[in-house]
C-alpha cells in the first residue's frame, strides 16, 4: 500500500460495502492465496468454468465475495489485497451474474481476428485499457452488472475508481447500453 491514506480508503471502503464488493484475484500472480482461500474455506469462484477451470486452475481469474471480509477487513488488507488481488468490483447484480461478465471480457480478438485471453484482471493492464478505451468499448465492459472498479495504480499507489453511471433518459432512448464514466481517487474523496 504507498500510504495511510490509501489504506485508510481501502478499510472504509471494504468496511462500508462489502456486501456489493467482489475482489478480482488473478492466481498467476501469487498462486499460494489459492491454496490459503481453500485451506481457510473461503468463497472464490473462477471465471472459467469446465475444462478450462481445471487446466488453466493455477493462472486463472477468481471472483471472491468480500462481504466474508466484513468482520476482518484488516485481514483482508493484510492477507488478500497484493497478492493477485489489486481489483475490486463493486454490483449489485449477484456473484453469479458478475462472473458472467468478467467471463465474457476475458476474451478478446487481435488484430488478426483470433480469440485472446485479455488479463485485464491484472490492474496494470487495465489501467492501459481505461486510458486507451472509448466510452462504447467502457460500456461493453462494465455491461449491466458492474457499477465501480476499483483498481490500483501501479505508478502512484493510490486507488482508483472508475464509475459508470447510466445516462439520461434521452440519451438512453437512443443508446440504452450507454453510460457516463467518472475516475477518482478514493483517498482524495473522503
Amino acid at each position: 500500500m504507498a500510504n495511510d491514506a490509501t489504506c485508510n480508503a481501502l478499510h472504509r471502503l471494504l468496511s462500508e460495502r462489502s456486501g456489493t464488493l467482489y475482489a478480482l484475484y488473478d492466481a498467476a500472480a501469487d498462486n499460494s492465496l489459492l491454496a490459503d482461500l481453500q485451506r481457510d474455506g473461503l468463497t472464490h469462484e473462477c471465471l472459467y468454468s469446465g475444462t478450462k477451470a481445471i487446466t488453466l486452475r493455477n493462472v486463472a481469474p477468481y471472483l471472491i465475495p468480500c462481504e466474508q471480509f466484513q468482520a476482518d477487513v484488516a485481514g483482508f488488507t493484510d492477507q488478500v489485497w497484493h497478492r493477485g488481488v489489486t481489483m475490486l468490483v463493486e454490483s449489485e447484480a449477484g456473484c453469479e451474474a458478475l462472473k458472467v461478465q468478467l467471463k465474457k471480457n476475458s476474451y478478446v480478438r487481435n488484430s488478426e481476428g483470433e480469440v485472446c485471453y485479455f488479463r485485464y484482471y491484472d490492474a496494470r493492464a487495465f489501467a492501459r485499457f481505461v486510458r486507451l478505451a472509448s466510452n462504447d468499448q467502457l460500456s461493453e465492459f462494465f455491461g449491466s452488472t458492474c457499477r465501480t472498479i476499483y483498481f490500483e495504480d501501479a505508478g502512484s499507489g493510490k486507488i482508483i475508481a472508475l464509475a459508470g453511471k447510466r445516462m439520461k433518459l434521452i440519451s438512453r432512448i437512443f443508446d440504452p447500453d450507454a453510460m457516463q464514466f467518472a475516475v477518482r481517487d478514493i483517498a482524495a474523496h473522503q
